[in-house]
């Protein structure tokens, strides 16, 4: 049987879908990956002995180009495979790909907030039996981390920021890397190309304070570059919720610092990353709903999340402390994720 498995939205997705792609590839010996054209590359790097093809799904597009090419992406599917999986749902994926002679599989409408690879280990499940998430696949190249760092000398700032209100203020990264630097902290910036302004004016602002001119890494479709930079440059990556956070995961352990998207559904994958969030009502905030119009404008979910707040949870972190239970700590939230077993990560 010829399987195609759609993967079709951003950067970060494709590398939460890992282990589900993972356990496919052992199932399937003839298995087609569809993706968003931008994320064509990444696919062909993660998975080089895996087929990807480029398909192209209007509403996920950020650049919001008009769609003339259902026909054709039809046309594909019915030329390429018999059955279908999807890793996504969004409520129009079914409008738009449903064909009588192949056989699509989908997962339902969200239910209880769980990690998107718990959700995807459910629907492949009957495909591949059952795996280990943070264990199905693991980046080729590094060695595997076996214990928390404590003796961090290096630490990656990743300004990048997928949508605009999951973004920090320049001014508090500002004032992370001044403490971290005062604590004999080396700081390195690292952005995707989105960012490259930002990183340039931050690397600036920060010669005199810091004594030295940082390092930036920006990312570019070179993602084995970019990965040996991380790995090689810094011990640990302080990050908000993007891509770039989700590729740095590849490589080092990740601190995100989650405002109004949901961490408990989009924690970057990989042992010993922790959660830091101020856990407001508002969130997760509106710019996850579909019937609700979100008119936030302060951003406090962020905003209040202080540099001199982020850099103590960084020191209890670095010295020890046990956050496989959620901890208040310093007015602010902090959860190892995305916990270090299969089990931990459904409950």
């Amino acid at each position: 049987m010829r399987v195609g498995v759609l993967k079709p939205d951003h950067l970060g997705d494709m590398v939460l879908a890992a282990p589900a792609l993972a356990a496919l590839e052992r199932r399937f010996a003839r298995l087609t990956l569809f993706c968003h054209p931008k994320n064509l590359r990444l696919a062909n790097h993660l998975f080089p002995s895996q087929r990807a093809l480029p398909l192209y799904l209007p509403h996920l597009d950020k650049e919001y180009r008009a769609d003339t090419s259902g026909r054709q992406r039809v046309d594909l599917l019915r030329r390429e495979i018999d059955l279908l999986i999807c890793l996504r749902w969004d409520g129009q994926i079914d409008h738009l790909l449903t064909i009588p002679e192949i056989e699509f599989y989908m997962p339902g409408p969200a239910g209880p907030i769980s990690h998107v690879s718990v959700d995807q280990r459910d629907l492949v499940c009957p495909f591949t039996g059952s795996y280990d998430i943070l264990d199905s696949y693991v980046y080729p190249g590094f060695p595997p981390l076996e214990q928390r760092p404590m003796h961090v000398t290096r630490v990656g700032l990743c300004i990048s920021a997928g949508f605009r209100l999951n973004s920090w203020p320049m001014c508090h990264w500002l004032g992370l890397a001044e403490r971290l630097q005062k604590h004999g902290i080396h700081v390195v910036l690292i952005g995707g190309p989105a960012e490259a302004a930002r990183l340039q004016v931050l690397q600036e602002a920060l010669m005199d304070s810091l004594g030295y001119r940082p390092s930036v890494i920006i990312g570019s479709n070179d993602f084995g570059a970019t990965l040996r930079a991380i790995h090689d440059l810094v011990d640990l990556v302080i990050a908000t919720d993007s891509g770039t956070a989700h590729l740095a995961a590849l490589a080092r352990p990740v601190i995100s610092l989650f405002g109004g998207s949901p961490w408990q559904k989009f924690a970057p994958l990989g042992r010993f990353n922790a959660i830091l969030s101020r856990r407001y009502p508002c969130s997760p905030c509106r710019q996850f709903n579909r019937v609700e119009a979100n008119t936030c404008h302060t951003q406090e979910c962020l905003t209040n999340l202080r540099p001199e707040q982020v850099f103590a949870c960084l020191r209890a972190y670095l010295e020890g402390q046990d956050f496989s239970r959620e901890t208040c700590l310093h007015g602010v939230w902090v959860t190892e994720a995305p916990w270090s077993t299969t089990e931990a990560l459904a409950a």
